[in-house]
């Protein structure tokens, strides 16, 4: 088959696709013909060789995929050849043939392209086990979601909006904002132009929110925290700030870590806040059932046209280094998807 591996650490204009083996399934696992794949920052991050829970180089990339069963393992009872399926893989979604545990499967609709359908598991998972599952988000609630222009942050804020809560999101753009605009949030908040927590305290007193959602991480955390009300929590799912500074270079390490240490226990349990973390990897590896039942949940309000899959760029896989390019200089919305063709 042909994949995009990667070899060793370096930039996105190495990435070329190649012949590489073909995976087999294991007895609960389902092999898939790929028709689609979806980037996500992680994949940066582990290209870069800065992902601890990435494979050892040479590896397959890739989180999520949609395409069409070739076989099943012995054990797979819900699946069978030739069924349209939407995939979390584990890694080797860059890849014409990927595996997937049963459980990180759910069949395509009718209605969802194989683009579209390729955008959904990791934003849509990440939004939903973030908001619901550890945010535990309750109709009429206050919520910030930072990034919100990014895919997981357009994801999230379809589902708090329906949801009945109060969205506050910030981006970095005027072009970003009126993206935010067009998804109905309530308080679009341009970070580049005004200070988030300042501005969340004018709009709605000094510690209104339930709910954080912190793609950011580094200096952002304690603001989080300030804006917490009794019983708040934030939700942390990505550490975008160390990847712009290169964790393993200390200087730039230093006050990211400083600020992360003022986040006390004894603080936290003072004022009966909480600090939750979120990686969607360790939840696929340790509780795919989890993931089976919010991957449903999912599916069942994109049925009931509650939310809709959010695809800023379709491209051909051969234009891998473009697309890596694209989605780390922070330029894209959405999700940025990839056709095998």
């Amino acid at each position: 088959m042909r994949a995009i591996p990667f070899h060793r650490a370096g930039d996105a204009d190495t990435l070329r696709v190649e012949e590489w083996p073909n995976p087999e399934p294991k007895d609960n696992e389902i092999l898939i013909q790929v028709k689609a794949f979806g980037l996500n920052f992680a994949d940066i991050v582990a290209r870069k060789g800065q992902y601890n829970d990435a494979p050892k180089f040479p590896f397959v990339p890739g989180y999520e995929v949609s395409g069409v069963v070739v076989s099943t393992g012995k054990n797979v009872k819900n699946f069978r050849s030739g069924d349209e399926v939407i995939a979390f893989t584990l890694f080797s979604g860059y890849a014409e043939l990927a595996v997937a545990d049963e459980r990180a499967v759910v069949k395509k609709p009718a209605y969802l392209s194989f683009a579209d359908a390729a955008s959904i598991p990791v934003n849509f998972a990440t939004a939903y086990h973030s908001l619901f599952e550890t945010g535990t988000l309750r109709p009429g609630a206050k919520v910030l979601i930072h990034a919100g222009a990014g895919g997981v942050g357009l994801a999230a804020i379809q589902m708090a909006k329906n949801r009945g809560c109060t969205v506050f999101a910030t981006a970095g753009s005027a072009k970003k904002i009126e993206l935010l605009q067009e998804f109905k949030v309530d308080y679009p908040i341009n970070y580049q132009q005004t200070d988030f927590e300042r501005e969340v305290k004018r709009i709605a007193g000094p510690a209104p929110l339930d709910v954080v959602l912190d793609s950011v991480g580094g200096s952002y955390f304690k603001k989080d925290l300030n804006l917490l009300r009794p019983h708040g929590r934030v939700v942390a799912f990505g550490a975008a700030a160390f990847s712009e500074r290169n964790i393993f270079k200390l200087p730039a390490l230093i006050p990211q870590v400083v600020s992360m240490l003022t986040l006390s226990m004894i603080e936290l349990m003072l004022n009966s806040k909480g600090f939750y973390g979120v990686n969607m990897l360790r939840v696929a590896k340790e509780n795919p059932e989890l993931l089976q039942h919010e991957m449903q949940q999912i599916m069942e309000m994109f049925a009931a046209e509650k939310i809709k899959a959010v695809v800023s760029r379709q491209m051909s896989w051969h234009q891998i280094g473009e697309a890596h390019n694209l989605l780390e200089s922070r330029a894209s919305t959405g999700k940025i998807v990839l056709m095998i063709d």
